[in-house]
């Protein structure tokens, strides 16, 4: 009996409250792709756009959403576990995402710098061949 080799997921299609989020690690172009679309607008994101970090949690990835100077940046970041399977295997996940706005103001920093909304989100992850 073949033994069949184990791929890393490089294809996570998320969903929750409103939200629809597709990021994938690589692309025809060979760069990683982000797709955004809930409350805060339709976005999309590719390669040096995307900041990915390997961390404790398992691979954040996040995306700024709305840059406004002396203001407010908000950025979401995606928590993913590592997933390993059977190349054409889906496996179904429970992750959240994490909307950091960052408060600036032009008199100085404010007393709380960054507040957080956490939202749930269900998704899947494959293994796509580009």
């Amino acid at each position: 009996m073949a033994q069949s080799t184990l791929v890393t997921a490089n294809d996570f299609e998320l969903r929750g409250r409103d939200t629809q989020i597709t990021f994938s690690t690589t692309s025809f172009g060979g760069t990683p792709q982000f797709f955004y679309s809930g409350p805060k607008g339709k976005h999309s994101f590719s390669g040096d756009e995307i900041d990915i970090q390997r961390t404790a949690l398992g691979t954040e990835v996040t995306v700024t959403l709305e840059s406004i100077p002396d203001l407010q940046t908000i950025t979401l970041t995606l928590v993913l576990p590592d997933v390993e399977q059977k190349q054409g295997e889906e496996h179904h996940f429970k992750t959240v995402g994490i909307f950091t706005t960052n408060h600036t103001t032009i008199a100085g920093p404010p007393p709380v710098a960054q507040t957080y909304e956490i939202i749930a989100l269900s998704g899947v992850a494959k293994f796509l061949t580009f």
